[in-house]
């Protein structure tokens, strides 16, 4: 792709916290690789006076992070000098802001924070609420990872056609760097795995077992035909689904995992996937698609 006035951007939030630093190097250098513009979003919340019914008493003071975009412009000049760049200064919540710029974007990049999932439901994340309205793929990155551009993409498989689109991400990706694909797809019984032998028998098990295997290996087909290049190992796990994943992410340079859109509150009673791996330590990055996203590598 050529970097021309209609390219979609990767956009990344900046606020020079060593997270932040951390997805903004991610994000320079996957711009450089797709060769789209970058823009950067600077976005600070602040208190202000206001009276019900009015806009604001008093104007947002323009000289108030102009420390923070100096030192965002110095950045895009270190590792992006040749990239077409936009620093952009936003009054409001960096979440509202990186949700309404991913309309028009590739991908969204944004660092990460820890924090424990229950403190996040509350104060709220900008990462978690990110990852769960954009509209294109977001990449939650937490540190600076050294990982080779032909490790291996690890991508969680439900079987669902929602999970299609992560699916074809982590398959895009892959042929673009040269990569293979690790699809993890994780089973489980509704009993406890020390209650099998007086519930289940060995043959229902092993059936069960050849049922999501089937599942796996016809989620796979179609995109393994579009994609004969990428090299791909499939991991059947009888786990949770957030402990399959992490099982093989070592090593991995990109986690790829499908959301249904539950975000907030309401996505951490779920418990969904998703969630549970912003929640976790990773070896590498996080990728979210959603199940209707923008492009797939």
């Amino acid at each position: 792709m050529s970097t021309t006035a209609a390219a979609r951007p990767v956009v990344v939030g900046f606020d020079h916290s060593p997270p932040g630093e951390a997805a903004f190097e991610w994000a320079a250098g996957e711009a450089a690789r797709r060769d789209v513009p970058l823009h950067v979003l600077v976005a600070r919340s602040m208190l202000h006076p206001v009276m019900a019914g009015y806009r604001l008493t008093t104007r947002w003071p323009e000289d108030l992070d102009s420390e923070l975009v100096e030192q965002a412009r110095e950045r895009v000049a270190e590792l992006s000098p040749e990239r077409a760049a936009i620093v952009k200064s936003v009054a409001g919540t960096p979440a509202a802001f990186l949700v309404d710029a991913s309309h028009e974007a590739e991908l969204v990049v944004v660092g990460r924070r820890r924090q424990s999932a229950l403190g996040e439901a509350f104060s709220g994340s900008t990462s978690s609420q990110v990852a769960a309205h954009a509209s294109c793929p977001v990449v939650v990155v937490d540190q600076v990872f050294e990982l080779a551009p032909d490790a291996p993409i690890v991508v969680a498989v439900d079987g669902s056609s929602a999970n299609d689109p992560a699916v074809g991400f982590a398959f895009g990706r892959a042929s673009d760097l040269g990569a293979s694909v690790t699809a993890v797809h994780s089973w489980g019984l509704d009993v406890p795995q020390t209650f099998d032998s007086p519930w289940l028998s060995e043959d229902r098990v092993i059936e069960m077992e050849d049922l999501h295997r089937a599942q796996l290996e016809a989620s796979l087909a179609g995109w393994s035909a579009k994609f004969p290049e990428v090299k791909v190992r499939s991991v059947l796990r009888r786990s949770l689904p957030v402990e399959a994943v992490l099982s093989e992410a070592e090593g991995a340079q990109l986690i790829v995992v499908g959301s249904r859109g539950h975000g907030g509150f309401v996505g951490l009673l779920l418990g969904s996937v998703s969630q549970g791996l912003l929640h976790r330590e990773r070896p590498c990055p996080l990728a979210v698609v959603h199940a209707v996203s923008g492009p797939t590598s």
